[in-house]
């Protein structure tokens, strides 16, 4: 019997073997990496809900940046960020920069055992400084160095100084080149924070729905890679039910090929790999974007579910018995999330897929909690 491997991904910043629909995202930044410090596309920030492929997004720009001779540092926001690029620095570019010893030799014992050496108290110097030194060595070598940033948050004060400091190097002219991701709240949030104005003028990128054409395509091709095929009908209820979304295609994708041992996949495997998909999909992404909702968010979510596709504003308010004034002010905060999105004035979508399923179930069972 013939074992086919499977070559869906469905793991957080695992970058697929085929990605579908960010090639224009990744050609910007890489073309502002070779256009030199002052092009725009070095500062830039993916933005989206979870589970959208920031942090595949991220690693596939750091690859592609990595191949084209740039030292790559990758965190994700914390306290301790700053010491971990200088880690990553040292480790990755030790070719070119010079290591500092850790310790020096104070006496040799010729009939003794061993040597005698003593540790030296590191110089204390700030952050900023050690980077400098850093890049003043690769600049030398004219090698360009890359950070990459998750789940960034202005909650971390490393983070705040981190931005404070690389609008240095950017003024500077260093070689330098920032790209960032984070949930839409966490974003705007850094935007408000006057100490880092400097951050507003970054190229903000919102990752958009991949296109139904070219989530069939990159299904397609992603099943061939293996060995298999996959029947036309079964293929197009696959691309349709991932909405476009970058987690769903891999996932329904995974549990489709995982449903037989068949060379060619049928439309029965991707209708129980469409419903494993659904209930990963509700313990992987929907819940912790559920949970992290006010009871006043989850009513207002609650309201949407009575209409098709967009739902207006004044109907969600009147639904609510609140003022329309309040259902903005409730709605701007779901859209920072990522839950919703406008859709012309005054209306909004669900930009999850299978999260309004998923409340529509909840409602059934748990009216006292989401009204």
């Amino acid at each position: 019997m013939t074992t086919y491997s499977n070559p869906f991904t469905p793991v957080f910043g695992y970058e697929p073997p085929i990605l579908a629909g960010r090639a224009q995202l990744i050609d910007a930044v890489l073309m502002g990496l070779g256009n030199g410090s002052g092009d725009p596309n070095r500062i830039t920030i993916f933005t989206g809900p979870r589970g959208s492929g920031k942090t595949v997004l991220l690693t596939a720009v750091a690859t592609k940046a990595e191949e084209l001779g740039w030292i790559g540092v990758h965190v994700a926001a914390s306290d301790l960020m700053l010491e971990q690029f200088v880690e990553q620095i040292e480790r990755r570019a030790a070719a070119f920069i010079e290591q500092k010893p850790k310790s020096r030799v104070t006496g040799v014992q010729v009939s003794g055992i061993g040597i005698q050496r003593e540790i030296e108290a590191e110089e204390k110097v700030t952050w900023r400084a050690r980077m400098d030194e850093y890049l003043d060595m690769l600049s030398m070598q004219d090698v360009g160095l890359l950070f990459t940033v998750d789940e960034i948050s202005a909650g971390y004060p490393a983070m705040i100084e981190f931005i404070s400091t690389f609008q240095f190097f950017v003024r500077e002219k260093r070689n330098v080149a920032l790209v960032m991701a984070g949930l839409p709240h966490e974003i705007l949030q850094m935007f408000q924070d006057s100490s880092i104005s400097f951050l507003r003028r970054a190229f903000l990128r919102t990752l958009e729905p991949i296109g139904y054409p070219e989530v069939r395509a990159t299904m397609k091709k992603t099943v061939e890679l293996s060995g298999r095929q996959i029947e036309a009908h079964a293929l197009d209820k696959a691309a349709e039910s991932t909405q476009g979304f970058p987690f769903l295609i891999q996932l329904v994708g995974y549990h489709s090929f995982n449903q037989s041992s068949r060379k060619v996949i049928n439309e029965e495997d991707v209708d129980l790999g469409i419903s494993a998909a659904r209930h990963d999909m509700e313990s992987m992404v929907l819940d912790a974007s559920f949970y992290a909702l006010s009871e006043t968010d989850k009513r207002f979510l609650v309201a949407m579910l009575p209409d098709t596709k967009e739902s207006r504003i004044s109907d969600i308010a009147a639904r609510m018995e609140t003022s329309a004034s309040n259902a903005s002010h409730y709605k701007r905060r779901l859209v920072g999330q990522g839950i919703i999105a406008e859709a012309g004035r005054g209306r909004v979508v669900f930009s999850l897929p299978m999260m309004k399923d998923m409340l529509a179930e909840r409602v059934d069972t748990d009216r006292e909690t989401l009204q």
